[in-house]
């Protein structure tokens, strides 16, 4: 039986398994943006989504490559260095988390002024423990997902963005405002990490009996520093636009072009539930496997642009009536910035295939080099077309940025598949 039909049962498994991850928790993340949007109103959603975008990017740089554990933990999976790898990544995520919700606490006052919005500043003290605990709510999905458990995946996600739901509707019933959505997003987000890592715990670590330390903390650092530079580009292409939107333009412009960027944000989750099922066994390729994972590979990429080709169509068809219809007629200029944003929807989906192929043979700083151009890029763009043209000029330039990104990493992965 050849490794492709061997394979096949349990990629099956664990892709569904990631489509219902990413189903539910796409449907309580877009129940609770529309919630959101509908109760704030398109000022009061612009203001929370800039100051969300802000949190999101130092989120996105304490990661620190950090999270990228979950790849190391896959290449380690069935091994003597599984408890070691599980035990030093930990460590360092209670470092770095601690670290960056320390700073973000001390300098709130700094970055409240270098953003223009004093009132940010007691908003981001209380956002010190979301930071911290976001990085324990990614690094246990990554964890989970090098582990080939994505059961436990669905489990830490399901409870995340229900307790972020129930939380926000139980603190709105006293107060309406933006501090209570840091508070509610910070109670749900320790409450699955004490279950999340309960079950790391119990349901693996203390079961490994067998355990070596040829794997330091120094190695995961050395592993994780190029994602780290990574992350910052990650920050660029995800959350700038929203962010110089705030800076340039108005809470209004930021509103409506926060819902257009959720939904294509969002989207791309149905790409990483089938990468999350497939995508760990090429940490494993070599010389007797490529041909069978070449064709494995290229099989799961038509299948994606088959996915995303109908759901771009459907979007582009659709949101003239859906946006209004769903977050209200105040939300209509929305529209065209969402439609334009399918071309960065497509292009992100990909990149979540190749980024993590990528990473798997060990070529992160590649993709560095690749995410740095995308990154200038985005932000020279950005600068041009913000001021003049508010939502569509991010839409736009954020959707031209991806392009190269998507490219390169392409000829770098076909690089190593064409290698015999």
């Amino acid at each position: 039986m050849s490794l492709y039909n061997l394979l096949k049962n349990k990629l099956i498994k664990e892709t569904l398994w990631g489509f219902a991850t990413k189903g539910v928790s796409f449907v309580l993340f877009m129940a609770l943006n529309i919630f959101l949007a509908r109760i704030l109103g398109v000022e009061d959603f612009g203001l929370w989504s800039f100051l969300f975008a802000i949190i999101s990017g130092i989120f996105l740089i304490s990661m620190f490559g950090i999270n990228a554990s979950g790849k190391f933990i896959a290449q380690h999976n069935s091994t003597d260095e599984l408890k070691n790898v599980i035990r030093n990544s930990f460590k360092l995520r209670l470092v770095i988390s601690t670290f960056f919700a320390l700073m973000v606490f001390f300098s709130s006052g700094i970055i409240s002024v270098l953003v223009g919005y004093p009132e940010f500043e007691i908003l981001l003290k209380y956002s010190a423990p979301l930071i911290f605990s976001m990085g324990f709510l990614e690094y246990l999905k990554t964890a989970f997902g090098g582990l080939h458990r994505i059961k436990y995946n669905f489990v830490v996600n399901v409870l995340e963005f229900g307790f972020k739901f129930s939380f926000v509707i139980l603190l709105f019933q006293f107060s309406k405002s933006l501090i209570n959505i840091v508070n509610a997003f910070s109670l749900a987000s320790f409450l699955t990490i004490v279950i999340g890592l309960s079950l790391l715990y119990f349901k693996f670590y203390i079961k490994i009996e067998r355990s070596t330390n040829k794997t330091s903390v120094l190695d995961i650092v050395k592993y994780a520093i190029p994602l780290f530079f990574t992350s910052i580009g990650s920050v660029i292409a995800t959350e700038i636009d929203t962010v110089m939107l705030g800076l340039y333009s108005s809470n209004y412009e930021v509103g409506i072009y926060a819902i257009g960027k959720n939904i294509v944000n969002t989207v791309p989750q149905i790409s990483l539930a089938i990468a999350m099922g497939t995508m760990p066994v090429f940490a494993k390729i070599n010389s007797e496997n490529k041909e069978e994972l070449k064709q494995l590979f290229y099989k799961i990429l038509k299948i994606n642009t088959w996915l995303m080709a109908s759901i771009t169509i459907g979007i582009i068809l659709f949101s003239g009536f859906l946006v209004p219809f769903v977050y209200g007629a105040k939300y209509a200029g929305g529209v065209l910035p969402l439609q334009i944003l399918t071309i960065f929807l497509v292009s992100r989906s990909f990149l979540i295939f190749l980024n993590l192929f990528l990473d798997y043979q060990g070529l992160a700083k590649k993709r560095l080099f690749n995410s740095i151009i995308s990154m200038i890029l985005n932000i020279i763009l950005n600068l041009i077309l913000i001021p003049r043209y508010g939502a569509v000029g991010a839409s736009i330039g954020t959707s031209i940025a991806y392009l190269p990104y998507v490219i390169l990493n392409w000829l770098e992965a076909k690089k190593v598949l064409d290698t015999k």
